[in-house]
């Protein structure tokens, strides 16, 4: 089995690509980045490509295609990470030709990590979501995961011999995480007089399901998160004797403003899902993967304070 990555100098590719190299089933790893793919392990083989360049001449007998490469809180796009058009045709077009291209190389899958930003979240989210729970995207990242989804399946439908998987994970915590998320994990400061669930994912075990689904070569939408579900508070609290409230509206108006002034804030649109619940119910991916979570919600903060 010959798989190919993009995205692979990223966060979680730096785990996904050794992870896939050491699969039994797995014969060669084509590591696709702008940059270059660092480390590579054995039976990898990078390639250095822009995904605008990327066509099917480079898939052409790869059996599985997995899309990492994404916008993730302005990227690499400097300043143009305020500039919503750019950031959508990163997101989206190009998503759309890396799909086209795989289709039309015989790419049998497509995996796309997409996010459980899809489902909002919201005041009024269901608790579990599930894969069947509508997906009513709250801010701009998770507009443009859905319309990544359905640019995906658009593609399915005009090739019916192509098989997709797309995985709705949380927050992916770990020593590759962004910064940003790594401090929020850390911190004892949280949002006061909010107890809504929340979940986060340790790398290895999102690696782990992304390995899973090309092995078997899976298809469907699968929910992935760790457990338990906690609050913010509760997370912050953990093993500690205090932590520092604060009151979400006081977060919401200040992060437009470290918006502006570096991009490791992240998109304000990401503050707005505060006061909603998100509780994945990930039994898919335990019944259809045999994909369970190895580290625990606690074990993630434990690890990541150490």
């Amino acid at each position: 089995m010959r798989v190919a990555v993009t995205g692979a100098a990223g966060r979680l590719g730096q785990v996904l690509v050794p992870a896939l190299a050491a699969a039994e089933d797995i014969q060669s790893v084509t590591a696709i980045d702008r940059r270059p793919v660092a480390a590579a392990a054995a039976r990898t083989i990078p390639l250095q490509s822009d995904l605008a360049d990327l066509g099917a001449e480079h898939l052409a007998g790869h059996d599985s295609l997995i899309h990492l490469a994404f916008q993730l809180m302005g990227g690499q796009g400097g300043s143009r990470r305020r500039d919503r058009d750019w950031v959508r045709a990163q997101n989206v077009e190009l998503s759309r030709h890396v799909f086209q291209a795989a289709a039309a190389a015989g790419v049998s899958q497509i995996v796309f990590l997409s996010s459980a930003a899809v489902y909002g979240p919201w005041p009024d989210s269901p608790r579990p979501l599930t894969e069947r729970s509508p997906a009513r995207p709250r801010f701009p990242y998770a507009e443009d995961k859905v319309a990544t989804e359905q640019a995906l399946l658009a593609v399915a439908e005009q090739y019916p011999d192509l098989t997709t998987c797309i995985f709705r994970p949380p927050a992916i915590v770990g020593p590759h995480a962004h910064p940003l998320l790594r401090r929020v994990a850390r911190s004892r400061v949280y949002p006061g007089g909010v107890e809504v669930p929340v979940q986060i994912l340790w790398e290895d075990d999102a690696a782990d399901a992304v390995v899973r689904a090309v092995t078997r070569q899976a298809e469907g939408i699968f929910n992935l998160g760790a457990e338990p579900v906690w609050s913010m508070r509760r997370m912050a609290l953990h093993r500690r004797r205090w932590g520092i409230p604060v009151p979400p509206g006081l977060i919401r108006a200040l992060h437009p403003l470290a918006w502006r002034l570096t991009r490791h804030a992240g998109d304000p649109g990401w503050v707005q899902g505060l006061d909603g619940a998100l509780h994945m119910d990930c039994s898919s991916a335990r019944e259809q993967l045999g994909w369970t979570p190895r580290v625990s919600t606690p074990e993630c903060l434990e690890r990541l304070r150490r």
